[in-house]
């Protein structure tokens, strides 16, 4: 049977002159080995053919994880509550988000865009003299490379779906592959006519993820093709235009993504009962209570995935913007509430 390794760290040692332990830390990225130490290593490692062990690394790993969390560093939260109150998909990700951080040894200091004393200031400034590198960006409206930051001192995880071209690693909600099983499954209830609620901005926001995959639905099945209710924002939504709009389309069911119209009486007040009149989901329930069928888009699963993609970048000494960045889709799953009952055959 073939050597895993056959030069090991040891070997490494020897021939560059330097301890093991500052060898392995050499070969992670660590801080504690300055650079020019860390490059000549790293050099002699490639001339000996060197090549990581992934099991071993997943053993020693294993090992870290049972041991006591000790403080690793602080990392920072950015959000921006938006303009007419709080997302809570973005309140379910800084929730999770923060207590994974706290499992894995990490300390959190949170800013919020849309607090005077933070956005008055210089991010970047307040980021540096707190001693933090590593970023998590939860999903807002604004585009994270709009603010003066040098990045080049910073390791960045983003939580926005839709920001083209990607400049920073990504962890988001998979809202093209949400829509396709939310369709897929009314589809296999029965709907044939089935209409889509989402704002202008919105839409936007998601890169068109969510209307593309309704549009190309309609046509690969061939369903009738209704146009999407579509107002600028959510607070543009008016039940006597959407009352207009069911008139004209009926619609036997209809997809949304705005939570406040539930609230707000939305449907009752364009004269439908629920799901007697009209039969209604949700593409992104993100409410502890769910009296909407749909899909829950799992947020606490997005910032939990956020931590952890952006611990390893720490512990691998990654900062700037990557080369090639990576995107992280949280699916979301199916819940049942009885807004879509199975339609009767014919």
């Amino acid at each position: 049977m073939a050597k895993i390794q056959a030069v090991s760290v040891r070997d490494i040692a020897l021939k560059a002159g330097y301890s093991p332990m500052t060898v392995s830390r050499a070969l992670r990225n660590s801080p504690k080995v300055n650079s020019e130490t860390r490059l000549k290593i790293q050099a002699t490692a490639d001339r000996l053919g060197y090549r990581q062990n992934p099991l071993v690394s997943a053993n020693m790993a294993g090992i870290r994880a049972r041991k006591s969390i000790t403080y690793q560093a602080t990392i920072g939260i950015v959000h921006e509550t938006p303009v007419g109150g709080e997302w809570v998909g973005s309140q379910k990700i800084i929730a999770a988000a923060i207590r994974r951080a706290e499992e894995r040894g990490f300390t959190v200091d949170f800013f919020d865009l849309a607090d005077s004393n933070v956005s008055t200031n210089d991010l970047g400034r307040l980021l540096r003299s707190r001693g933090i590198q590593g970023v998590i960006q939860t999903p807002m409206l604004r585009d994270f490379r709009e603010y003066p930051i040098d990045f080049s001192e910073l390791t960045v995880v983003v939580c926005n779906s839709g920001t083209l071209p990607q400049k920073f690693h990504r962890v988001c909600h998979d809202h093209y592959g949400n829509m396709d099983m939310l369709l897929k499954r009314i589809h296999e209830l029965g709907y044939k006519r089935i209409g889509l609620l989402i704002t202008k901005e919105l839409d936007s926001h998601l890169n068109h993820l969510s209307t593309s995959r309704y549009l190309a639905f309609q046509q690969t099945e061939k369903l009738p093709r209704l146009p999407i209710f579509m107002p600028g924002r959510r607070e543009d939504y008016r039940a006597e235009d959407f009352q207009k709009w069911f008139e004209k389309n009926r619609p036997e069911i209809v997809i949304t993504t705005c939570e406040p119209i539930f609230r707000n009486g939305f449907f009752e007040d364009a004269g439908l009962e629920i799901p007697r009149d009209l039969a209604v989901v949700k593409v992104n329930i993100n409410r502890n209570t769910k009296n909407v069928s749909g899909i829950d888009e799992e947020s606490e699963n997005v910032g939990i995935t956020a931590i952890d993609i952006l611990a390893q970048l720490l512990f691998q000494n990654e900062q700037g913007l990557p080369q090639k960045p990576i995107s992280a889709l949280v699916p979301g799953k199916w819940v049942e509430a009885g807004t879509a009952p199975k339609r009767e055959a014919g």
